[in-house]
């Protein structure tokens, strides 16, 4: 454990696997004392959460991770999601409530295109046999163990196989990168560029103009300390925040898989790099 505060951790609301009040309870148990939970087009486990955290003493940044594309990125359907971190929002302002319910529509509608596409191939799917495996998100990961269940693949890894094979057809979101990121900060809060090796760019990692365009729409942040980045990406990201005077964050982005929470904590997040969300955010809780 190298940190007790966390930017990026996912419940059952998206991908991941526990409750909100299940992962509060288990930084609870580890001495974390600041996280977010991240999930994928919505806060429901970010809200869900916020009682839980008080009563147990731990400091819960109001959060999310939204999906999204990049047309300058020039990736085909299949690999063109892109997500952005926002932190510090206000999640329950009006024009930030009814842009979560179409963005997580909209996800939820390409899985529907996915299952559709797999039972055009002989394996007959619905949403409703998504939902058996996860009944609160509707997305990627519970779409991979209805495959598993439904006896389509042996292993869970054909199972990804097969689902990134028919996710080539799916249509990308409906969202820009300008989009999310407007409403990340007409909500009051600070958009971060996640994971950001794994953002495709025609030349490979993102280079200087890439990140230029970005900070242009009005990005403010990348995650830099987080388990896809090396250290040689760490060391070339870092180079590129600082020279374009973007924040640095991180976080373990733990799902949760296969049981407890085995990554949480495991980044370099320091209390400077939430002072400098804290600077940048136009919204901030009472009790932060």
């Amino acid at each position: 454990m190298v940190s007790s505060i966390d930017l990026h951790l996912h419940t059952y609301y998206s991908d991941g696997r526990a409750s909100p009040q299940e992962l509060v309870e288990h930084a609870a148990s580890l001495g974390m004392q600041t996280i977010a939970i991240t999930d994928h087009d919505n806060a429901r486990g970010s809200r869900e959460a916020r009682p839980f955290a008080e009563q147990l003493g731990i400091t819960l940044i109001p959060a999310v991770e939204l999906t999204c594309r990049w047309d300058a990125s020039q990736a085909p359907p299949g690999k063109s999601d892109i997500d952005v971190l926002g932190y510090f929002l206000d999640l329950e302002r009006p024009e930030f409530l009814a842009f979560e319910a179409q963005i997580l529509d909209d996800f939820h509608e390409r899985t529907d295109i996915g299952c559709w596409y797999l039972t055009a191939e002989g394996y007959p799917m619905t949403r409703q046999d998504v939902l058996k495996e996860n009944p609160h998100y509707a997305g990627t990961h519970p779409l991979i163990m209805a495959v598993m269940r439904k006896g389509y693949a042996p292993s869970y890894e054909r199972a990804l196989e097969q689902v990134d094979t028919i996710w080539k057809n799916v249509r990308p979101s409906s969202f820009t990168i300008d989009q999310v990121i407007s409403m990340i900060r007409q909500a009051g809060g600070v958009p971060v560029l996640a994971h950001p090796t794994i953002v495709p760019w025609p030349s490979g990692w993102l280079n200087a103009q890439a990140i230029q365009e970005l900070v242009e729409i009005g990005l403010e942040g990348m995650e830099i300390y987080h388990p896809r980045l090396n250290p040689e990406a760490r060391q070339y990201f870092l180079s590129l925040a600082n020279h374009f005077d973007l924040l640095v964050t991180g976080g373990s982005d733990d799902h949760g898989w296969p049981e407890g929470f085995p990554r949480m904590g495991s980044q370099e997040v320091t209390s400077e790099m939430i002072l400098g969300l804290k600077e940048k955010a136009q919204y901030l809780h009472s009790f932060m």
